[in-house]
């Protein structure tokens, strides 16, 4: 169900461009990979502080060295184990980026990229502290975000494409931690 959501709002946004940019150059893309949240685990038992991450991004290229990118990406599922009294915790991020890119192309088939943008990210945290009930508790944050990566074209129109993203979402539940993004994945050009 979350991936026809997402593929619905993807293909949604994808249309509307197409409509506005008859000539534009779009793409459309997906990529797995690790996230990590540095200073998760400063006061924990055991911790986990990787997840398993995705992403589905969508753009339009300018020109030959500028682009604007959306995508939706899950950060995966993290927990932590603090011990008596305050228990066990998961914490789910989710959201949603609009960035800047700068492509850099060195050959016809390999080029770098770099990106500048805004992520508003939802942070859902599930707290089982003894004593107390269960409970979980939902927040909301902007940050900048920004990243690097390089890609591949192995045909004109599709190129697999890996690459580095941080933000760090400002929400109750973040205590100081910055949230980091390694994935790999395919774009397709229109």
């Amino acid at each position: 169900m979350l991936i026809k959501k997402i593929s619905l709002i993807v293909c949604a946004a994808a249309g509307m461009l197409a409509s506005s940019f008859a000539s534009a150059q779009l793409y459309l893309g997906g990529s797995v990979g690790q996230s990590e949240n540095s200073n998760y685990c400063n006061y924990s038992t055991t911790c986990d502080s990787k997840a398993t991450s995705s992403k589905v991004f969508g753009g339009y290229n300018i020109n030959k060295s500028f682009a604007v990118e959306s995508s939706y990406f899950s950060n995966g599922k993290t927990s932590i184990n603090s011990g008596l009294p305050l228990g066990h915790s998961e914490q789910k991020k989710t959201g949603f980026s609009l960035a800047g890119v700068y492509n850099q192309e060195f050959s016809e088939t390999f080029a770098g990229f770099a990106k500048l943008g805004m992520a508003r990210v939802k942070t859902e945290t599930f707290f089982d502290t003894s004593g107390l009930p269960a409970y979980t508790a939902s927040d909301t944050g902007n940050q900048a975000l920004y990243g690097v990566g390089v890609a591949y074209k192995i045909n004109p129109n599709l190129a697999v494409r890996a690459e580095f993203e941080k933000y760090n979402p400002k929400t109750f539940s973040n205590n100081g931690t910055s949230s980091s993004n390694l994935s790999a994945g395919f774009q397709y050009s229109f």
